[in-house]
């Protein structure tokens, strides 16, 4: 789809993601230069992330979307919520939609083309918790959003690191933890907790987490040297098989010469 630039003036002073209050939902107010589709709807702007955020929301959008083969997860992706009003935008640091296709080339999100999503997930920051906490938390409750995660690793505003909410008759009820401190969701089947400061999602049919991507390219090296270690195994096995080989060979012949030298004898 053909994007065009709305605003280039980067002397502009930066603005954060805000909220309209008339309707308590929340609108993400884009940071320039702006990119919209050819309906106007917000498709990039100029808002960045830090490396802290960036890594784990990096994170999780790897590990699901392996995890998760056939569903559709966008990390950062403009979300657009009512046709017609372009104001009323989420961008959420992670979303699951379990139904919706996985086109390569997604620009944005519509939920009048699309699936509301089953999962949102969002990382507390020091411009971002106050609307994490409320107006997007009531806009994806009113949307319809089944599962809504907040990870809170400084303690901006949660007593605990993860909070989980789970639609029931349309409200948001917190998800409890269970004896070892995971928070089961149900829309992944998966366990979530902290470790080593980060949020990870654990297989519970496994007892393992789902991996990084570091982990996993780590996973593929270690397997291949493993391989190469197996194969140099078999090389030398092979190596002195043939040399017992022709011992054993060289064995026999000395042992015929001696009965034929017998024989004559």
């Amino acid at each position: 789809m053909k994007t065009q630039p709305l605003s280039q003036n980067k002397g502009e002073p930066v603005r954060r993601p805000d909220v309209a209050a008339d309707d308590g939902l929340y609108r993400y107010v884009p940071v320039p230069p702006v990119y919209r589709d050819e309906d106007g709807y917000l498709v990039e702007d100029g808002a960045g992330q830090e490396d802290r955020h960036f890594s784990q929301t990096s994170l999780w959008y790897l590990a699901l979307n392996w995890h998760l083969p056939t569903a559709t997860v966008c990390s950062n992706l403009c979300l657009h919520y009512e046709q017609g009003d372009t104001s009323k935008t989420l961008v959420p640091d992670l979303f699951v939609a379990l139904r919706a296709p996985r086109p390569e080339d997604r620009q944005t999100y519509k939920l009048w083309e699309e699936p509301v999503p089953e999962l949102v997930i969002e990382m507390l920051s020091k411009d971002t918790a106050d609307a994490d906490v409320g107006s997007k938390r009531f806009t994806c409750e009113h949307l319809g959003v089944r599962e809504y995660w907040l990870f809170d690793p400084e303690g901006l505003a949660l007593p605990t690191p993860v909070a989980g909410n789970r639609l029931h008759a349309g409200r948001y009820r917190p998800i409890s933890a269970d004896a070892t401190g995971r928070f089961p969701s149900e829309v992944l089947g998966l366990d979530l907790h902290v470790q080593a400061g980060d949020l990870r999602f654990r297989d519970p049919a496994t007892g393992e987490n789902l991996r990084t991507y570091e982990e996993s390219v780590n996973e593929m090296e270690a397997a291949k040297r493993r391989a190469a270690a197996t194969k140099r195994q078999a090389d030398a096995e092979e190596l002195r098989w043939a040399a017992e080989k022709r011992r054993a060979d060289a064995a026999e012949r000395e042992l015929a010469r001696l009965r034929l030298r017998l024989a004559e004898s």
